[in-house]
């Protein structure tokens, strides 16, 4: 008897040792900043993002907060210089705005790989983590997770259905999407997301390249009638959610393993969801706005993969001049998306 009374005592002031060191690591309230720079309506920030913090504020036991800075302190081609610099803990950054030192994960934007974000987010996250490892592109900053948005589509004031709908119209892309958009007989009109209203406002460009969210989150559904699905998308746009070093480093082990918890494939998948979900608000957007949305059949979507081959050639010739089996990773990027469309 004296003994299990002994073992039990000591059961519970193990589990009272134990509560009292994690209560101890959770301690100190941390909260980090993130820099953003799309507009407050977008899901981005006003729902998908929020969604995840408040998921890693309840892992934390409240003491590990983000939040959104009120303005942006930096266009969107400069959040990485941003992490890396200390201006802002954490920040969302788009490779294709910044071509040449992230050319192996963009990978992930090549068409007709992604069935939708969450997927996509999961997979070009496990991908790159397997194959590449994030300090090889990254060497500056912590990345915590990755996205990606949702299937790349067109949406332009009159109908496309084929190639030749498509000849001589303005189309604004992002930095990926010019020589795409070219390919495929388009004028492309390269600028950030947040520049596509004014510009197709005042007609320097009859549509856009973009996931179907835009259609609310960046208000083309008031300009643009018609709007094209592609089946595993036209392209799509991975998004890295970047923490400063020295801020990393700082942290205690306690909210590092928070970050790292509901980051990586994770985090992915929450944040992939989110748009997924805007997608769906989008489309209904359209239709609720008298617009006509169709899917691009089978036939018509062999003769413009036809058009835009070279970009997975392109991409493979970069990945091999790196060191790597650009094929081999290329058919790796795909199966791991297919797995995870699969779930």
């Amino acid at each position: 008897m004296k003994r299990r009374n002994l073992m039990k005592t000591g059961a519970l002031a193990l589990g009272l040792t134990f509560g009292l060191s994690a209560g101890m690591a959770f301690a100190q309230d941390v909260t980090l900043r993130m820099s953003t720079w799309l507009p407050p309506k977008h899901h981005l920030v006003a729902d998908t993002l929020l969604i995840w913090f408040a998921e890693i504020e309840k892992a934390s036991g409240g003491t590990l907060k983000i939040k959104l800075d009120p303005a942006p302190i930096a266009k969107p081609p400069g959040q990485y210089d941003v992490v890396r610099d200390g201006a802002a803990d954490l920040a969302y950054h788009v490779m294709a705005y910044t071509p040449g030192p992230f050319e192996i994960l963009r990978g992930a934007e090549l068409p007709f790989l992604s069935a939708n974000a969450e997927a996509g987010s999961q997979a070009a996250y496990d991908w790159y983590d397997r194959n590449i490892g994030f300090d090889t592109e990254f060497k500056d900053v912590k990345v915590i997770t990755l996205m990606v948005h949702g299937p790349g589509a067109v949406h332009t004031k009159k109908p496309i259905n084929t190639l030749e709908d498509l000849m001589g119209v303005k189309l604004r892309v992002g930095g990926g999407g010019v020589r795409m958009a070219e390919a495929l007989g388009a004028v492309p009109v390269a600028m950030p997301a947040p520049a596509a209203y004014e510009a197709i406002q005042k007609g320097v460009a009859d549509g856009a390249l973009f996931p179907f969210e835009s259609v609310k989150g960046f208000r083309l559904g008031e300009l643009l009638d018609y709007h094209l699905e592609i089946p595993g998308g036209l392209y799509t746009t991975p998004f890295a959610i970047i923490m400063n070093r020295a801020k990393w480093d700082g942290l205690s082990d306690a909210h590092k393993k928070v970050l790292t918890d509901l980051g990586g494939i994770k985090g992915a998948g929450i944040l992939g969801a989110g748009w997924d979900r805007a997608d769906a608000v989008g489309k209904a957007f359209a239709l609720e706005s008298n617009g006509t949305i169709n899917r691009l059949p089978d036939a018509e979507l062999a003769r413009w993969a036809e058009k835009i081959e070279f970009m997975n050639t392109a991409w493979i010739e970069k990945a091999d001049a790196a060191g790597l089996d650009g094929a081999a990773l290329l058919d790796d990027l795909k199966a791991t998306m297919a797995k995870y469309s699969d779930q």
